[in-house]
């Protein structure tokens, strides 16, 4: 997990040189504040962008998830979440893997060992070992305007 706030995207070791990494945070510059609801196409690596938003929950309505073949890079446009960060290694799997969407899903544990309260301009990067619960209430906020840029791992290796 790395979190900052976008404008010190050019500072992370690796990433101006990069070019799936670069692609995604130079999108993030030019496009986050006006575009619409929806997917974009990064149009390197298989990386998409999905721009969303939605009402926040409490902790007990939210689940824990993660990712197996792609890094989520996930922007607050407006507003703030929450995001519960736990290792995969100490949740227990509810249900099946579900490969064509990436996703699992883990069973409500104590609280998480990390939690980010991503505010707007804040951006968190989250791998497949980092379990995550997102939606959750931040203080003063009930709803966010967010993106993830989808990355798949195999692009970034």
């Amino acid at each position: 997990m790395i979190t900052d706030n976008i404008k010190n995207w050019k500072s992370l070791p690796g990433v101006t040189s990069h070019p799936v990494w670069k692609a995604a945070f130079e999108w993030i510059e030019a496009n986050a504040h006006r575009s619409e609801v929806g997917q974009y196409d990064l149009g390197v690596g298989g990386a998409f962008v999905r721009v969303m938003e939605y009402d926040l929950k409490e902790r007990g309505d939210a689940r824990y998830e993660s990712h197996l073949a792609t890094i989520d890079l996930q922007y607050t446009i407006e507003g703030a979440e929450g995001i519960e960060i736990q290792s995969v290694e100490l949740l227990e799997k509810e249900g099946e893997f579900l490969e064509e969407k990436d996703f699992q899903f883990y069973k409500p544990i104590g609280k998480g060992l990390h939690r980010v309260d991503n505010t707007t301009g804040n951006f968190c990067i989250l791998y497949p070992q980092d379990g995550h619960m997102p939606q959750l209430y931040v203080n003063g906020f009930t709803h966010v305007r967010k993106l993830v840029v989808k990355i798949p791992v195999s692009s970034v290796a």
